[in-house]
């Protein structure tokens, strides 16, 4: 059995291998850059209005007297045109700033009599309501780093930026195998000693987050059924997860059928709670996790070694994950293993919740974190400063 951090350090050494491709910028939407995207224009490639007024010198502004009206700019308007000392432009929100025109007034601050246009507008500043070229982002500009996942404001921001196609890392192919003889389909009724399947619910849905989705097998506990189950998933993915039949009972076959199956055991059991029984191991370059059944030790693994496994897959940096907080009620535990205590964090302050065993998912439907403790903690008093993982 090794340590929570030797675990780290032995998937660190695993990773799962990804591939990239070049995609536009709609299909590429959920999906993680695989490389720095760059801006092709700067953005805004001109000066422009930020509002409908009217544009001029600012030193004419000072002159106190009004000035004329020398036509208007509208917003698309592509010949560059130039301003006359002494004299102002109408101009409409997104059209390209005169030559000569540093600042403009919106129009309700003015007045216009006979062509002249007379500013009322004790407030106004030099260079108001223009939007300079490139104040949001020159020309090679950085837009987004490597790891960065394309929602819509950033496919939004590249689009602003000339940019039509983006690097990303191809998802890559997952599947679920829930195994358990004991468990029941949802709509059926329950029979004496069966419970209801929840697992793929919580996993399926976890995944579905982080853009992936996952093929889905069941496999009743007997050695045919799992075998052919595993082996099928392990053929048509890159990463499979499987719950249940990974401790060491008589009918946890996961183990050995996968090392029939040419899996290498890199790491089984840990020394943490809950999931102590957590599974690893590689063939070739797929990779696949035994998760224990119980449904709260799923989800555990999921959180704190799934995610994070396919975020540094991509290069995804989830530090603000890994936070600090100050606890609310005092917390025991038996020294020896790595502790992820389900939690509430809210205003800096995190409270362990009621319902910590592995079977029961009514604290992880109330919970937003962990609080990780150390092997060696034996108590930490109310108003302590704890480690926790979110799960946003």
């Amino acid at each position: 059995m090794i340590t929570a951090e030797q675990a780290a350090d032995l998937l660190k050494s695993n990773p799962l291998p990804l591939k990239n491709q070049v995609t536009t910028l709609m299909d590429g939407m959920g999906m993680y850059t695989a490389e720095p995207a760059t801006a092709k224009v700067a953005v805004p490639p001109f000066d422009n209005s930020a509002m409908d007024g009217y544009a001029f010198r600012w030193d004419d502004f000072h002159s106190q007297k009004p000035m004329k009206i020398m036509g208007e700019v509208p917003a698309g308007e592509t010949q560059i045109k130039r301003l006359e000392k002494g004299t102002a432009m109408r101009i409409f929100t997104g059209a390209m700033v005169p030559k000569g025109a540093d600042t403009v007034v919106m129009q309700e601050k003015t007045r216009v009599e006979k062509g002249l246009l007379w500013i009322e507008d004790a407030q106004l500043k030099q260079g108001a309501n223009v939007r300079k070229a490139g104040s949001q982002s020159a020309c090679g500009d950085e837009l987004l780093q490597h790891g960065q996942k394309l929602t819509p404001g950033a496919l939004g921001l590249l689009a602003s930026a000339g940019v039509s196609e983006v690097c990303v890392w191809e998802m890559p192919a997952v599947s679920l195998v829930v195994t358990g003889s004991e468990i029941l389909a949802l709509g059926k009724p329950l029979l004496p000693g069966q419970v209801y399947e929840c697992n793929s619910y919580s996993l399926l849905s976890a995944l579905s987050q982080v853009g992936i989705n996952a093929n889905l097998f069941y496999a009743s506990d007997t050695t045919a059924d799992l075998n052919h189950m595993l082996e099928t998933a392990l053929e048509t993915s890159d990463l499979v997860l499987v719950t249940g039949g990974v401790s060491v009972g008589d009918y946890d076959l996961v183990v050995p059928t996968l090392t029939e199956l040419g899996v290498d055991c890199v790491f089984h059991k840990l020394k943490q709670k809950p999931a102590k029984p957590l599974y690893f191991g590689t063939k070739g370059e797929k990779r696949i996790f035994g998760l224990p059944g119980n449904p709260a030790s799923v989800l555990t693994c999921w959180y704190v070694w799934i995610r994070p496994y396919l975020f540094n897959a991509m290069g995804v940096s989830k530090k603000d994950v890994y936070q600090q907080a100050i606890l609310e009620n005092d917390y025991r535990q038996k020294p020896g293993l790595t502790h992820f205590v389900k939690a509430y964090l809210e205003s800096g302050k995190v409270r362990v919740l009621a319902g910590q065993e592995s079977y029961r998912m009514d604290a992880f439907a109330q919970a937003n974190c962990f609080i990780k403790t150390d092997a060696q903690t034996e108590e930490i008093k109310a108003g302590a400063q704890v480690n926790i993982i979110l799960f946003g």
